[in-house]
């Protein structure tokens, strides 16, 4: 391996693993451990479980388990060098590996570093164009929030940036595959050109994208994104989720909004728990993504007919995601960025005291009666938790001054057809469940993690031959070999031997170790007997059907020495 056992001890002692883990699950504490949905298969009861005492994770539902490098390369589908890699970065250790140029490595890495570089150009070059500065400067932008925000400057030149890429060694085809430059008669261009550039980051904190913002009325479009790439994925990625994950977790709830610069004024004035979708509607995808920090949602578009347009698509999506949501309702012609800068950060946190239930906001629209109770009604059947449906059912009626009943009845007609009319698409492929192993090889593993003292004792007597699981066999092997701890055996073993690792790992002690110990040697031992014995009698049967005798005499010899080895060992 190209990395030192040092630098992965070093990465374990400054990364807790449920810190890592409530970046991608939510994550509530049960006793000494916390649980959640399981990331790995679909469940609705909570099996996946994370102990910070032993630093690893298992799902009694799917058999998944491990520490923190075998999480990450399943979550983020990366080979061990790139989860590696991440997580050095994340614990501020330095890998001693032989350094390589920016420009080279796997495909994604090239992405990534290409990305790093792109911004460093952009933001030198906003720290030298004073028209851009002032641009947002007028937005009430200054040099701090710039600065927080990494925000740059796309020069009004045609191969500014390709330019300073190919001196750090990228070829422009591969500027090109990354969005960062457009093929035209005459060659490559610079896709982004005279914009503000609003960095896109990924929740590992790796910038991903960039959106870029025009600073001449008359260009078109306004905002323009980068394409979609092998390291970007739009419908996937909400800007400034990386800042405001730790608020959304302490605040309990995110605040959506529709666009960079709301995202921006928002932190600036202490909502450091919003977010924005990347120029696009809300998304499935977007909805799973928010339910790893929360489950409550406060909606704050803009208060003309397209904000509340989309708005209430907004909400349905959310709600299909089974997240509970509310929608702040802003004055007539206020966008968030406009109130906050106008207002200030007391009048807007007043509001949001008093956001509304999407109930509220429905009927806060006006129009035809029935109109409104059919997009209500719409929007209700889309809830998948059934009391918040019978909530909202009933604050619909009320609102409208109708019978229950005909609320219910209407809602029926959109889910009694086929079962519910719409469904949260499972989080991940379901995994078989976990293979069923003897106890009694779960137990000697067990024991030999309790007492580690004790694998000389027990490789004397047995072997891994002894083992018939083949992921107990492996982890004993490796006991045998002298790696008794379990953070080195996670190191060394291989995925089934680190999913059987942190089930056992994860079982209280045995209060009498070393006579459960000697029963589990014993009933190992009797049951590799009793396989033994059963594959002579089946070899004594075809040597009788082929009427080979000598075969049978040794095979009979060979049944009557095994029969007495167990009568001396009960």
């Amino acid at each position: 391996m190209p990395f030192s056992d040092r630098a992965l001890d070093e990465i374990k002692d400054r990364i807790d693993i449920v810190d890592l883990i409530s970046d991608y699950v939510h994550l509530k504490k049960t006793g000494q451990n916390w649980k959640g949905l399981c990331p790995f298969h679909s469940e609705k009861t909570p099996s996946f479980t994370v102990s910070p005492a032993k630093q690893i994770f298992h799902c009694f539902g799917c058999g998944s388990g491990g520490d923190i490098f075998t999480f990450l390369v399943r979550y983020e589908n990366l080979t061990f060098p790139e989860a590696l890699r991440m997580l050095a970065a994340r614990a501020g250790v330095t890998l001693e590996q032989a350094q390589q140029s920016a420009a080279r490595g796997g495909e994604k890495e090239t992405l990534l570093n290409m990305h790093r570089d792109a911004l460093e150009f952009f933001r030198r070059s906003l720290a030298g164009n004073h028209r851009a500065a002032e641009y947002l400067g007028s937005r009430g932008i200054g040099a701090d929030a710039q600065e927080v925000f990494s925000l740059g400057y796309a020069p009004k030149s045609w191969n500014g940036l390709l330019s300073y890429l190919g001196r750090r060694g990228y070829k422009p085809e591969a500027v090109n595959k990354a969005g960062l430059a457009a093929k035209g008669r005459s060659g490559y261009y610079d896709t982004f050109r005279d914009r503000i550039i609003f960095p896109i980051y990924d929740l590992k904190g790796d910038v991903v994208a960039f959106g870029g913002r025009s600073i001449d009325a008359a260009s078109e479009p306004k905002y323009l994104n980068s394409p979609e790439t092998p390291i970007f994925n739009k419908r996937r990625v909400l800007y400034g989720l990386h800042r405001a994950k730790k608020s959304i977790r302490e605040t309990g709830n995110v605040l959506f909004m529709e666009g960079y610069i709301d995202v921006i004024t928002a932190h600036v004035h202490d909502f450091s728990n919003a977010v924005a979708p990347l120029g696009t509607a809300l998304t499935q995808e977007h909805g799973k993504l928010i339910k790893r920090f929360t489950e409550n949602v406060v909606i704050v578009f803009d208060s003309d007919p397209a904000g509340i347009k989309a708005a209430r698509n907004a909400a349905n999506i959310l709600f299909e995601s089974g997240l509970d949501v509310r929608v702040l309702s802003l004055p007539a012609g206020q966008d968030p960025d406009g109130f906050l800068r106008s207002r200030g950060r007391e009048a807007f946190g007043r509001l949001l005291e008093h956001s509304l239930s999407i109930i509220e906001f429905h009927m806060m629209q006006g129009g035809d009666k029935r109109l409104t109770a059919r997009e209500a009604i719409e929007t209700i059947s889309r809830v998948q938790d059934r009391v918040l449906q019978g909530e909202y059912v009933k604050m619909l009626s009320e609102k409208l001054g109708i019978n229950e009943v005909f609320v219910m009845e209407e809602l029926r007609k959109k889910t009694g057809r086929t079962g519910r009319r719409y469904r949260t698409p499972a989080p991940a492929q379901a995994r078989p469940a976990p293979p069923s192993i003897p106890l009694y090889e779960l137990y000697i593993i067990r024991i030999l993690l309790q007492m580690p003292e004790k694998a000389g004792e027990v490789s004397g007597i047995l072997s891994e031959d002894d083992f018939r699981d083949a992921a107990a066999r492996g982890i004993f092997r490796k006991i045998r070999e002298g790696t008794t701890g379990l953070k080195e055996l996670m190191s060394r073993c291989g995925d089934s031997e680190r999913d059987l690792l942190s089930r056992i790992s994860l079982a209280d002690d045995f209060e009498e170790p070393e006579k459960v110990l000697r029963d589990c040697i014993k009933r190992l031992k009797d049951d590799k007997l009793g396989v033994l014995l059963q594959e002579i009698q089946k070899k004594i049967k075809d040597a009788e059907l082929k009427k080979d005798f000598d075969l049978l005499r040794n095979l009979q010899k060979e049944q009557q020495e095994l029969l007495c080895r167990r009568a001396i060992e009960k």
